[in-house]
């Protein structure tokens, strides 16, 4: 059962490779949740690595180039949001997040936990629009080139401008009433005298100025949230129907949708404990409750790459099926643009910056605990290690004269890579770090393999979390063996 002789998957093979993308995308998921992999950098990494799984499993295809791969990981981060306070609305409960004026605490109100769920599924819906339009694109059989997508992402900002400034406040209103009425009180309490939806169009949608004020966190990150998911919605209708891609347009849906469900369903650990809502009641274990966030983006990431991988895994084999005379084909035909994108964006960034940001900053936690050294030590080996994978690449593009960066077909490439990628992210994750992000270094075995020891760590969320993601590690590796086959010769 070798991709790597037997090109197209087999029903064995897609079942199992669906299942290796819950465990690859959760454990991926996780780790952006830790310091060095975080917001904008850390969905980078996760959507580089959904592409290397991708291009190993289905890549012998004319458009699976070099080039689209740091592409689709770079819209990824493009679009990557945040929720405030958004995921503990189906709880029942909306918190200020900030103090009144007198009042030592946070004020906590009575909504509907549907007016939560909503907002969790918009949540999702809009957090990666542009990467699943240009991983749709992979697969389609329309050709696409930059102008295409620079069109999506131009109707995506547009709409999602024009939303901040106008109907995301509207729908607000419908969705969640309390949300507005208890934000104006909040803003008057802090002495403005704006409405909500002013004082977001006056303050640029800050997140800063909002955090200080009562329930305004809430209002501002909850139009953000709905502006990207119409954003996401006229991004979908758009390649539909100004790039006539029925089917990117369809595929690109089902994307999003799979994200929203993730995040959503995963979001269920997060509100147990409540009086009120569809989990009331519901005692949470001790271990899943000191581990909730970190269970939540574990189970997003789980969530989403099983569904991905699932919609990829249905689809009609003319879209995913080897190609017959497979001739590579790049998406960048100058040689100079070439080796500034795939040198720089393909190979540097996406492997050496991206990893040794991450390296710097976790060492930095173990040592100095200085945010000067982890910058300059991200510098430091970035720069060193910056001129020989340049001179490779021009070697490859300028002096050979060859069509891509590596000898290397992109397929091949990624089935070799990414579980050597994926080895020098755990080691980072396992090893590095301060206590608090189980770093295993710093565990107490002596305390741990002890009764009491065992109990109180269990109880702190420390073991769980750690074998669910050693437990993820390797079975993403045992279920890849079967997808892709042995190491390519």
């Amino acid at each position: 059962m070798d991709l790597l002789k037997k090109d197209n998957l087999n029903a064995l093979q897609k079942i199992f490779s669906v299942i290796a993308g819950g465990f690859l995308v959760g454990f991926m998921w996780r780790v952006r949740g830790n310091h060095g992999f975080g917001a904008k950098w850390g969905m980078f990494c996760v959507a580089f690595v959904i592409m290397l799984f991708i291009y190993a499993l289905y890549g012998k295809r004319e458009k699976m180039n070099y080039e689209m791969m740091p592409l689709c990981a770079v819209f990824a981060a493009l679009t990557t949001g945040g929720w405030g306070t958004l995921n503990s609305q189906m709880s029942g409960y909306l918190s200020s997040s900030a103090n009144f004026v007198g009042e030592d605490s946070f004020r906590y109100i009575e909504i509907s936990e549907f007016s939560g769920l909503i907002i969790m599924l918009l949540l999702g819906f809009g957090w990666l629009p542009l990467f699943a339009i240009s991983l749709g694109a992979l697969f389609s059989k329309r050709k696409y080139e930059f102008k295409d997508f620079f069109i999506i992402v131009f109707v995506y900002y547009i709409t999602v401008l024009l939303s901040n400034l106008t109907i995301s406040h509207y729908i607000l209103s419908v969705i969640n009433p309390e949300a507005v009425e208890m934000c104006a009180e909040g803003i008057k309490d802090a002495g403005y005298e704006f409405s909500p939806m002013k004082a977001y169009i006056v303050k640029f949608g800050s997140a800063a100025w909002a955090k200080k004020i009562p329930f305004c966190r809430n209002y501002f990150t909850s139009i953000n949230v709905i502006s990207s998911a119409i954003g996401a919605l006229t991004s979908v209708a758009s390649t539909g129907i100004v790039l006539k891609d029925r089917f990117n347009a369809v595929f690109s849906f089902l994307v999003n949708t799979s994200c929203a469900i993730a995040i959503t369903l995963a979001d269920f650990v997060l509100i147990l404990d409540s009086d009120r809502g569809v989990l009331k009641g519901i005692k949470t274990p001790g271990f899943l409750s000191q581990s909730a966030w970190a269970t939540w983006e574990y189970f997003t990431g789980f969530i989403f790459g099983f569904l991905l991988l699932l919609v990829i895994a249905l689809l009609p084999g003319k879209y995913t099926r080897s190609e017959e005379n497979y001739i590579y084909t790049p998406l960048i035909k100058n040689k100079k643009f070439s080796l500034v994108y795939n040198g720089i964006l393909t190979i540097f960034f996406s492997f050496v910056v991206i990893l040794s940001r991450a390296f710097s900053f976790r060492l930095n936690e173990m040592t100095l605990d200085n945010d000067v050294f982890e910058i300059v030590l991200t510098v430091l080996i970035s720069s060193i290690l910056f001129f020989p994978v340049f001179k490779l690449i021009k070697k490859n593009i300028i002096d050979k004269g060859m069509n891509r960066p590596l000898e290397m077909l992109p397929w091949k490439f990624a089935a070799k890579i990414l579980p050597v990628y994926i080895f020098v992210i755990a080691l980072v994750y396992f090893f590095l770090g301060s206590p608090d992000d189980l770093n295993l270094i710093s565990i107490n075995y002596n305390e741990i393999f002890t009764a009491k020891g065992f109990v109180e760590n269990w109880s702190e969320g420390y073991i769980f979390e750690t074998l669910i993601m050693l437990v993820s590690f390797i079975a993403f590796n045992c279920f890849y063996k079967i997808c892709v086959g042995k190491k390519i010769k």
